[in-house]
């Protein structure tokens, strides 16, 4: 046997993992066998994702985990209902490593305003079914959102994509960024009482880590959830690359000691096209041009933008910093603001929504936050002088970030009380309405044992645009759309244990062309038709004539990555278990040579294996085998050593 290094490095246990598609309750102290992935899904064990929806496409995604280096064949069905008696559409493509695996479809020729259900088929196995949604045509006359931002795994459970899963008269789930974090465990955000762990342990980084991230993400079942039952229309913040991130580095990003940032965010961009279920940009000038727009007939223009990574300038340190004065800084860019304004200009549509991900308003009077809008004054005024130019009040802004609920109107001059009046609207161009965090640190996580009344009063007190703000409850709003109002209701859940509360918080609503935020004295009314949910199981697969060749045999585990590959010096082998199993590890070249092999122990959980590769090994391809103990097939991923 060739000289070998085995280093265990635990993606520790997760108390409460992955636990299958049920819903229940979990309250503190109690004790949940763990499940850190459904094996019955395999080799679906991420479930499927539909995405950036329009009236006549929409975006379905999956990730097939195979347990051999192949090219897979991927078939797709879309039906109108859930047995798939009226199938509408169905299509054949093909994945590999060089996609990590992932399946994205541009499903064409779908009908406005219209259910469909989906799922895909590999290596003789179904996936879940998925269910998604139609925008509606030129005569739509109600939308219906749910809107969040801000999910941290290590900071709490996700119990607000489950209940957005439950759900059944949404368009989309609008997704306002921070779908991830880039932090190792142990850093922010992390809850000892949870004990939710990132993996990789540490700071993603590499194209392998940003993927091992995402693959981690989607493992959770609340999540998962989620996007089966829903299409997610989404934007990226900072912490899909780094924190406070702008277009050439990021507050956490030291180049001494992570290496060049324009290749870390390439690493985290192109993960992200992987993993998400979104329709991949066009790259101008090298650029990937994450906005984009969608009208919704005559009701709504829906509008996108970057605000993070496109051309924006590195924040100013303070407001006394003489960068924060220089005309040249901008958060949009010459271009992204130039179509920006051009739909401005153009859309007929009464309501303009913009889906953006830093805070527009002011949040006290001289007190600028420099990494939202108002760290960039001359661009900020340029954004709100074109909507004031349109001589409506329609516009929405939709903003996460923050991990608060704020409900503000807009106004150019807040705390002028001859310019501005809550009461009347008067000096008002639209509303702001920005989500709490679907789970991550809010006001009372990041300062333990304060009072929220007197902060929270006094905030009311000195910004009087700001209508409505809860500092510390975690959740999403639902964003009610018709011609004649617009109505925010914030819906508050747990993060601490698992929990199926879903409180109402306060709803405040706009009238079209008033420009202003009244307080709602009940929900906004839901859509009359309610669609039938996706089923929690997958459909029977039926064997073809032709089989694929594939043993139908049920894994106790499965390989979710080999990285870095290529490779010079060793291998990082990750691996999901559902219980203990020793493993026999082997490295064969391609004439079929064992160069090493060697038995490890590996315990339950989520775990990574770090081989520190023996150096007489040659430049080449070589194939990695793993097997279970007491298990006939054996897992394999081609490597690629390079000196």
């Amino acid at each position: 046997m060739s000289r070998l290094i085995v280093v265990f490095l635990l993606w520790n246990l997760i108390p409460t993992g992955l636990m299958g598609q049920g819903s229940f309750t979990h309250g503190p102290g109690e004790e949940i066998e763990p499940e850190y992935f459904n094996a019955d899904l395999a080799p679906f064990y991420h479930g499927v994702a539909s995405g950036d929806p329009l009236q006549d496409r929409v975006i379905i995604w999956t990730r097939v985990t195979p347990t051999t280096d192949t090219l897979i064949e991927v078939k797709w069905v879309m039906a109108t209902d859930t047995s798939f008696n009226y199938v509408v559409a169905e299509g054949v493509t093909h994945t590999d490593y060089t996609k990590d695996y992932t399946v994205k479809i541009d499903v064409e020729g779908l009908s406005p305003n219209v259910t469909y259900y989906y799922y895909f088929t590999a290596l003789e196995k179904n996936s879940l079914v998925g269910r998604t949604h139609t925008l509606p045509g030129e005569n739509g006359e109600h939308l219906r959102f749910a809107v969040g931002s801000c999910s941290n795994y290590q900071m709490g459970y996700f119990n607000s994509y489950k209940q957005i899963s439950k759900h059944n008269d949404l368009d989309a789930v609008i997704h306002l960024g921070d779908y991830l974090y880039e932090y190792p465990t142990y850093d922010y955000g992390y809850t000892a009482e949870v004990g939710r762990e990132h993996r990789p342990n540490h700071e993603i980084i590499s194209l392998d880590d940003y993927r091992v991230r995402h693959n981690f993400y989607k493992l959770d079942q609340d999540l998962m959830a989620a996007h089966q039952q829903h299409p997610f229309i989404c934007v990226w913040d900072d912490h899909e690359i780094a924190n406070n991130t702008y277009e050439t580095g990021a507050q956490n990003h030291n180049e001494e000691t992570e290496g060049d940032f324009i290749t870390r965010k390439e690493n985290a961009i192109r993960a992200y096209m992987e993993w998400m279920p979104i329709r991949t940009p066009e790259y101008v000038g090298g650029k990937p041009q994450i906005y984009r727009n969608v009208r919704v007939g005559d009701l709504a223009e829906i509008i996108l933008i970057d605000t993070r990574v496109e051309d924006r300038d590195k924040q100013a340190y303070s407001a006394d910093d003489p960068l924060f004065l220089d005309s040249t800084r901008v958060i949009l860019g010459d271009d992204q603001r130039e179509w920006l304004f051009d739909i401005i200009d153009q859309t007929p549509a009464t309501w303009k929504i913009y889906g953006n991900q830093v805070m527009l308003s002011e949040e006290g009077e001289n007190d600028p936050d420099v990494d939202a809008w108002t760290g960039y004054p001359y661009e900020r005024e340029k954004m709100i002088n074109k909507m004031m130019e349109t001589g409506n009040k329609n516009h929405v802004v939709l903003t996460g970030d923050t991990h608060r609920s704020w409900s503000f109107d807009l106004t150019k001059f807040p705390y002028d009380e001859d310019y501005y009046q809550p009461l009347t609207g008067m000096g008002t161009f639209g509303v702001e309405l920005a989500a709490p965090s679907l789970a991550s640190p809010n006001r009372n996580e990041s300062n333990p044992g304060t009072s929220p009344i007197p902060y929270q009063n006094a905030l009311l007190y000195e910004n009087p645009h700001l209508r409505y703000s809860d500092l510390d409850n975690h959740g999403y709003f639902i964003l009610d759309v018709t011609p004649f109002k617009t109505q925010a209701d914030y819906h508050y859940v747990d993060t601490k244990f698992r929990s199926d509360r879903d409180s109402l918080g306060q709803g405040w609503f706009t009238l079209v062309n008033q420009g202003y935020l009244q307080q709602a004295l009940s929900p906004s009314a839901g859509k009359d038709i309610q669609a039938n949910p996706a089923p929690d199981t997958p459909l029977d697969y039926v064997e073809e004539d032709e089989g694929l060749g594939v043993e139908k045999l049920q894994m106790s585990y499965f390989v979710s990555g080999v990285y870095p590959n290529p490779t010079v010096d060793y291998l990082v082998i990750g691996l999901s278990l559902n219980e203990s199993k020793n493993f026999t590890i082997e490295l064969m070249d391609t004439h079929g040579k064992v160069q090493f092999n060697t038995t490890v122990e590996v315990g339950a959980g989520n775990q990574k294996i770090t081989i520190n590769l023996p150096g007489h090994l040659s430049q080449g391809n070589y194939f990695l085998h793993l097997q279970a103990e007491g298990e006939i097939e054996k897992t394999s991923k081609r490597v690629v050593i390079a000196h």
